[in-house]
């Protein structure tokens, strides 16, 4: 009964239930996913008492039902605009009516030809994102189609159809589908730029921690001037860039033992390892500052991170969009291998970037600032 008395032991349980509600936290991201005010961009090119129906369709799916917010949040824009606007991650699909279509409902049944509606989804923006959207267009569609067919049945009182009419009359409005910023072959479904994002992450922080103790140990042992402290923090960064350097060209590397298909090796391994280069001194001016609590926090994160790295920000809960997904380093870096991917984007990625140059600036100015830290005067023992 002796270890029910010790303090430490009852601090096992306790920690095993931190760590099972910490890893249980994604449960609320990914669930249940809630899919709210999915942006996609509305183009009308016709006018016409058709086209009237459809923008009807529209504003009642915007209305939502039951008293919850849409699945779909529609803004009207130009057609000349849609690519530039999905370029720059403004929504995840596009509903065209196209010119011609108030006519085209009109003549269905005389022309034997079914009116098109168009669906342009923005694969690379987020798979999931853009799916959820292109299915609820296409019930849309679906239930307006059926409705035009209820009418025009009514309308042909018993006439004779041949094969093409009854073709048209069971399906009078078709979808056609295009996809822009495509999801290429072999990227893991659109989720390589996160799963090559992350060991960006993990070797910044194993890397960093590692450095941190084998500094740390240097410390204990000598007593070094602040001139000779500032050197071994300059060799602390050499070893970040060689960390970093072996992170991104080991992951490409592997993807291409693996069979992704990436757009450049080099590349791919150039901005993988600036990513774990900017992110390694983040990790090692934390440490820096507060010590071994560091490792526990970035875990904190990155375990946190997982959960709303692949879904979309309208399928999260309010929570992780507003406290969680602002604060994930390696959100960053998946959007910039995302622009890599699907965009066309060479090293530079514009704002992702940016943010990961901006947390290594950071962390490079906090890791050095560490220098001037109070350090506890070591324990004398009286004789």
């Amino acid at each position: 009964m002796k270890l029910f008395k010790e303090k430490l032991a009852w601090a096992a349980p306790i920690a095993v239930i931190l760590i099972i509600a910490l890893f249980s936290v994604n449960l609320f991201a990914q669930g249940d996913p809630q899919v709210r005010n999915l942006p996609v961009a509305l183009v009308v090119n016709d006018k016409g008492v058709h086209v009237d129906a459809v923008q009807s369709a529209v504003d009642q799916m915007s209305k939502g039902t039951d008293g919850e917010e849409p699945m779909l949040a529609f803004t009207n824009e130009k057609e000349e605009n849609i690519e530039a606007l999905f370029h720059d991650k403004k929504y995840y699909a596009a509903l065209v009516i196209p010119e011609g279509f108030n006519e085209s409902v009109q003549n269905a049944m005389t022309n034997n030809t079914a009116a098109t509606l168009q669906i342009y989804m923005n694969q690379g923006f987020n798979v999931t994102g853009a799916n959820y959207a292109k299915t609820a267009l296409s019930a849309m569609v679906t239930q307006l189609s059926h409705q035009y067919s209820a009418s025009f049945i009514s309308q042909m009182n018993g006439q004779q159809l041949n094969a093409d009419q009854a073709a048209v009359l069971v399906n009078p409005i078709v979808a056609e589908e295009k996809v822009f910023n495509a999801v290429t072959a072999a990227t893991a479904n659109g989720s390589a730029p996160t799963l090559l994002a992350v060991p960006a992450w993990v070797g910044a922080l194993i890397g960093g921690f590692i450095l941190f103790l084998s500094t740390s140990n240097i410390l204990k042992r000598e007593m070094l001037t602040r001139k000779q402290t500032m050197g071994l923090m300059g060799n602390q960064i050499l070893f970040g860039i060689i960390i970093a350097l072996f992170s991104g060209f080991t992951v490409a590397t592997l993807c291409v033992i693996a069979g992704i298909n990436i757009p450049s090796y080099f590349l791919i391994g150039s901005f993988v390892s600036f990513a774990a280069f900017c992110f390694f001194l983040l990790v090692s001016a934390v440490t820096a500052w507060i010590g071994k609590p560091a490792i526990t926090l970035f875990m904190v994160v990155m375990l946190l991170g997982m959960g709303v790295l692949m879904m979309p920000k309208e399928m999260l809960p309010d929570f992780f969009v507003t406290f969680i997904r602002p604060w994930i380093p390696i959100r960053f870096a998946a959007d910039g291998l995302r622009e890599i991917f699907y965009f066309g984007s060479g090293f530079y990625t514009g704002q992702s970037f940016n943010t990961i140059l901006g947390i290594g600036i950071a962390g490079f100015a906090m890791y050095l600032l560490s220098i001037f830290k109070p350090v506890r005067a070591p324990k004398t023992v009286a004789k």
